[in-house]
């Protein structure tokens, strides 16, 4: 007799929740510097990346619930989402950095600034910009981390075909 393993139905996609957010943080916490994290979003879709993200910043007692983000750098996003039951404000800007995004709470207290490594980043270079966003003391701004994250990750003998 020939017994077949007993495989979990196939999930659809509204069972599937999203993969969790590629988040890495300044550790420890440091009121100096530009950045406070390096994010990896798979996607140029707030409405699509915001719920991981939000969902590490509310586990870590991170209360956030507003959103800041270069008009340009991102898809369309609506002004408002509800996630997780909680109402986050999102504001795009025309003068806003690129390469960041910037969480606050209601009243504007405790902002985290992130750096935004871009979907199509290679992953060594990916690798680095965390590296280096989560150093303590780094006074270095976002294009400037990924400027150095690409030239470590070009001169990295792992990395060379």
């Amino acid at each position: 007799m020939t017994t077949a393993p007993l495989l979990p139905p196939p999930s659809s996609p509204a069972d599937s929740e999203p993969p969790p957010a590629r988040i890495s943080f300044r550790q420890p916490v440091a009121t100096t510097g530009y950045i406070d994290a390096a994010w990896w979003p798979r996607t140029l879709d707030l409405t699509a990346e915001l719920p991981p993200l939000m969902d590490v910043m509310w586990s870590a007692a991170r209360e956030v619930n507003r959103v800041s983000y270069n008009l340009h750098a991102w898809d369309r996003a609506p002004r408002r989402m509800t996630i997780e039951g909680r109402t986050v404000r999102l504001g795009g800007f025309n003068t806003s950095d690129p390469l960041t995004v910037s969480l606050s709470g209601e009243w504007g207290q405790e902002r985290i600034d992130i750096l935004v490594i871009a979907p199509d980043t290679s992953p060594a270079v990916a690798d680095q910009a965390f590296r280096i966003a989560s150093t303590v003391g780094d006074q270095l701004r976002a294009g400037e981390i990924l400027q150095q994250a690409k030239d470590n990750a070009s001169h990295d003998p792992a990395n060379r075909s």
